[in-house]
């Protein structure tokens, strides 16, 4: 998380690559702590997010862990209703 320090002085609602960025930064992270599997789109549902909280997780390996749960718990919720609704 030390390149994180780097980056976030540019880190702006302007700024055109703030995506690109997080997301290179982040991956491999995420990639650790999910898998391959659910990475990528976990990885796009964090760069989405407001550029203050994407601020927040970069500031903290603790903070990137806990917004990595709240993905994966809502992508699971979202997939057990679409399978309920299907029943």
């Amino acid at each position: 998380m030390l390149q994180a320090a780097k980056i976030l002085p540019s880190m702006t609602e302007r700024n055109p690559y703030l995506k690109d960025q997080v997301g290179h930064l982040i991956y491999d992270y995420v990639l650790m702590i999910m898998g391959p599997e659910k990475a990528p789109k976990i990885t796009g549902m964090l760069i989405e997010l407001p550029v203050q909280q994407i601020k927040q997780y970069l500031g903290s390996f603790d903070a990137l862990q806990m917004k990595v749960q709240e993905a994966n718990e809502l992508l699971k919720a979202v997939k057990d209703k679409k399978d309920n609704e299907t029943k």
